[in-house]
């Protein structure tokens, strides 16, 4: 495929982590062709290292899309216009974080107890062998550890292995009040169509309504292949591309975003980049809890700088495993920062509504330059910077300044929309 096809995507990823108004995504004609190169091979997975964790990580296509946030500024404030914005995130927080679950087992044997014992307390374990506890099921558990802070998460089962028909009415109160059950599709699903159709079959048999949201047993995958069966069965998103070994940008991005096509082309399912796994915390890298808590604050700090998405499995069949009860110290985390922290599927589909949501900039014969804001989503804010000192921003229509500060001769503001407006340079 040529290089243009290619190049048109990566503007067209670009412009839309920025979110950018209509219409300019010209002043990234001449990105340099092997930042188009980097990202692209980022994108799609084809520059992956899994044997060696860096303490230091980053995301470099992230830091491509900070870049172009310069960039785009740098020319707005050149041509004395107002650089104009999406933000990233429901009411402009600084980034966000998607809580899942993938369901691996829901129940085991005694013998299979026995075996794992020390994983667990011995009061647990107790009550486990004689029979007054399932420590595989953890939904009612994690549900009511985050509700305390209103978060809300995403559960993936494997229904392919086991049958949660008995957990049916508790399954659907959860989707009654936010949470998402998804498909935790099984092995070889990634490269077999007719296996994950079974998977949709039976999914939609145990639980009454199909699956919108997928992760991978196992985090197998074949980029297109997987892909292409993913789309053509109607998910919204998927969330498997990671590293197993270890947490990290497996992608070189923290983004949602839509991926390519083997044309190039962007496709309409939504990849959610998983940045941090339980299991490689404590199976693969062996750490203690403050040491795995460490890793966890610093790709929470990491993500916040970039604005990205903080991806996070945590099995439920681990939470009360000695170290899965950590999990409430990252929520406690999280409660304090000013993120968006919600499910799969609500993540997914902010993303797919602020990508409706249209601005654009045109010169208005009375007042200059102004922004037309269509088809807003619900919670959309929208950023400005002007770098004329004698003008400001005003606003015709429903919305309100939430913040304006004033730094190194320009004036950053973040406004609230409660629905289509348009914003005036005078």
């Amino acid at each position: 495929m040529s290089l243009l096809k290619t190049k048109e995507y990566v503007i067209s990823f670009i412009s839309q982590s920025i979110g950018i108004p209509n219409g300019l995504e010209s002043i990234y004609e001449d990105i340099p062709e092997d930042i188009v190169k980097q990202i692209s091979i980022a994108l799609t997975g084809k520059d992956v290292h899994t044997e060696v964790f860096e303490e230091d990580d980053s995301p470099i296509v992230d830091e491509f899309i900070q870049w172009a946030q310069e960039v785009y500024e740098e020319v707005c404030k050149e041509n004395n216009i107002p650089a104009v914005w999406k933000s990233r995130w429901p009411n402009s927080k600084s980034f966000a974080v998607a809580l899942t679950h993938d369901s691996d087992s829901i129940e085991v044997t005694e013998e299979h107890l026995q075996k794992v014992k020390d994983r667990f307390s011995e009061s647990d374990l107790k009550e486990a062998l004689e029979g007054r506890k399932n420590l595989y099921w953890n939904i009612e558990r994690i549900k009511e550890i985050e509700e305390k802070f209103r978060f809300k998460s995403s559960f993936y089962f494997l229904t392919s292995e086991y049958n949660v028909e008995q957990y049916k009415d508790v399954l659907d109160e959860l989707m009654k009040n936010g949470w998402e059950i998804g498909l935790h599709a099984g092995f070889d699903t990634h490269d077999n169509e007719d296996k994950m159709k079974e998977d949709i079959v039976e999914f939609k048999k145990q639980l009454g309504y199909r699956p919108r949201g997928v992760r991978e047993h196992y985090l197998q995958f074949d980029y297109h292949k997987t892909l292409d069966f993913l789309e053509r069965n109607e998910f919204v998103y998927d969330t498997t591309l990671g590293f197993r070994e270890h947490p990290g940008f497996f992608l070189g991005t923290s983004m949602p975003f839509y991926p390519p096509k083997e044309n190039w082309e962007r496709r309409k399912i939504i990849e959610l980049p998983l940045i941090i796994m339980d299991t490689s915390l404590w199976g693969y890298m062996d750490l203690d809890e403050e040491s795995g808590m460490k890793v966890i604050e610093y790709y929470i700090a990491n993500i916040k700088k970039f604005g990205g998405l903080l991806t996070i499995l945590w099995h439920q069949e681990a939470f009360l495993m000695k170290r899965g009860e950590i999990y409430t110290r990252i929520l406690e985390k999280l409660s304090k920062e000013n993120c968006f922290v919600s499910s799969g599927i609500t993540i997914a589909e902010w993303w797919n509504n602020r990508n409706n949501s249209e601005i654009s900039i045109v010169e208005d014969s009375q007042k200059g330059w102004k922004c037309i804001i269509n088809n807003a989503a619900k919670g959309m804010c929208i950023e400005a910077k002007i770098f004329d000192l004698t003008k400001s921003i005003s606003i015709n229509g429903p919305g309100r300044i939430i913040d304006k500060s004033e730094a190194e001769g320009e004036i950053h503001y973040r406004i609230e929309l409660e629905g289509d407006c348009e914003l005036f340079y005078v």
